[in-house]
């Protein structure tokens, strides 16, 4: 019972800090945007209004700045999907590896997931592909499976029972959207002053607490 009670709790928590870290960045992220281009807006305009025949140093002096400022932007946006990546493994590695506590389990997670996250990236720049979203799931669906197990006897075992491992991946990641997107209400509610914050967030916690225990269950059933 104890034992049961530890692999909750420290599930929970790993759980609880992935979307705690991935939501805190992505707010600071989307803040940090903003204030790039607010800053680009400031520039433009002074741009256009000078005419670089009569005033060339200042113009050549505004022109350098606003491709600062849009480098720097270029540079955080590529960083942006490799630290939401690394906050995933991180926090959600551990959680599978506590499970597994297999030798070189990590590498395999990463690995998987960096294939699967690689994909998702493409998905969201190429927009709405039919082919592609159908690639990713099936990619997603086999990263899954890793997770469980990494030895290749059993991987194909659980490739057998895809009938049935199919339906607990799309619940598990049902689960997932439900959880992210009522954390994300909850943000968009406080950020109104919409008292109903507090509803939004305690019900992402339940879903989450729920997230974690059905995660104890998948691993120790099919692992």
């Amino acid at each position: 019972m104890k034992k049961t009670i530890k692999n909750i709790l420290r599930t929970f928590l790993l759980d609880f800090g992935f979307v705690l870290f991935l939501g805190t960045f992505l707010i600071l992220a989307r803040n940090k945007v903003g204030n790039y281009i607010s800053q680009m807006n400031i520039y433009l305009p002074q741009i256009n209004s000078i005419d670089p025949n009569i005033d060339p140093a200042a113009a050549e002096l505004l022109i350098k700045d606003a491709n600062s400022i849009a480098n720097n932007m270029f540079i955080f946006l590529i960083v942006i999907p490799i630290v939401v990546f690394l906050i995933y493994f991180i926090f959600q590695g551990l959680s599978f590896y506590y499970f597994k506590k297999e030798r070189k389990y990590l590498i395999y997670f990463f690995v998987t997931s960096l294939f699967s996250y690689l994909l998702l990236i493409i998905l969201l720049t190429k927009g709405f592909n039919i082919p592609l979203i159908l690639v990713f799931l099936l990619t997603s669906y086999l990263t899954f499976l890793s997770y469980l197990d990494v030895k290749e006897e059993n991987y194909l075992r659980l490739l057998k029972r895809s009938h049935l491992m199919f339906l607990v991946f799309f619940g598990y990641t049902t689960l997932w959207i439900i959880s992210l997107s009522l954390f994300l209400m909850a943000i968009l509610k406080y950020i109104i002053s919409d008292m109903n914050y507090i509803l939004f967030a305690g019900l992402g916690f339940l879903v989450l607490l729920g997230i974690s225990y059905c995660k104890i269950l998948i691993v120790k059933r099919f692992s």
